[in-house]
């Protein structure tokens, strides 16, 4: 078995810290949530509450405050279990500005950030954003990229974010076909040419999308190998939260 099996799988996308988003709606989910990826083999998660629309009156501060009182009640449920904290950014053209300044948080006080368009964007705004926010001294992780009509229809989008210091994330529901065929060979594609860099879970509930980690890492690990499964689900996350070069 694989060291990474014993260490853990960590997640860098999920929306389980409670009353924040339209995740976890109290501390009851978000623990079923947590409980969820533990018996899964998670050990680590950052959590990542949306910054969009109605999610925006969540601040660093308040979005701080409800964080350190779950991380310590979570602590004391689950030893083992490390949590850290994020956004998911939903881009905007005060997207850098807001980073610049503190208004959003990027993960884990580092230098990446997690950033989601909305699917209809066109390539040319997604590279405008990527130039933008690379500018400004920060690493753009984007967002299940599976779900962008720009990516899907043009694969060599994926080739000049990459070239442009991007970094990829798809979801582990695509990766297994959740989201359907067209989108599970467009994940396998990429990770074939080892265009991904994390595998996350982007989950919001027990059901329709939980914290699963466990049967894409098998997957990933039988058809591409330990090492790249390993980095995609352990080592490229533990250099995001300890802000090292990928």
């Amino acid at each position: 078995m694989p060291r990474i099996e014993m260490r853990g799988f960590t997640d860098i996308h999920c929306h389980i810290l409670p009353l924040v988003d339209d995740g976890a709606s109290n501390v009851e989910q978000a623990t079923a949530l947590i409980r969820m990826a533990w018996e899964n083999g998670t050990r680590t998660i950052i959590f990542t509450p949306h910054y969009r629309g109605t999610f925006k009156k969540n601040t660093p501060e308040r979005l701080n405050a409800i964080f350190t009182v779950f991380q310590k009640y979570i602590t004391a449920q689950f030893p083992g279990m490390n949590v850290y904290l994020g956004n998911e950014i939903y881009y905007e053209s005060d997207v850098p500005d807001l980073l610049a300044e503190g208004r959003v948080l990027t993960l884990n006080h580092s230098d990446y950030a997690l950033i989601e368009f909305r699917c209809s964007t066109l390539q040319s705004q997604i590279i405008t954003a990527v130039s933008e926010i690379t500018r400004y001294g920060y690493v753009p992780i984007i967002a299940h990229v599976e779900r962008y009509d720009a990516s899907l229809k043009d694969e060599s989008l994926i080739d000049e974010l990459l070239q442009m210091g991007a970094l990829i994330q798809v979801n582990a529901d695509s990766v297994m076909g959740g989201q359907g065929y067209k989108t599970k060979k467009f994940c396998h594609r990429l990770l074939k040419a080892g265009k991904v860099h994390f595998i996350a879970s982007d989950a919001h509930d027990t059901v329709r999308r939980p914290p699963l980690l466990r049967e894409s890492f098998l997957h990933v690990y039988k058809k591409y190998g330990a090492e790249y499964a390993a980095n995609v689900f352990y080592h490229n996350a533990q250099a995001v939260i300890e802000n090292q070069m990928i």
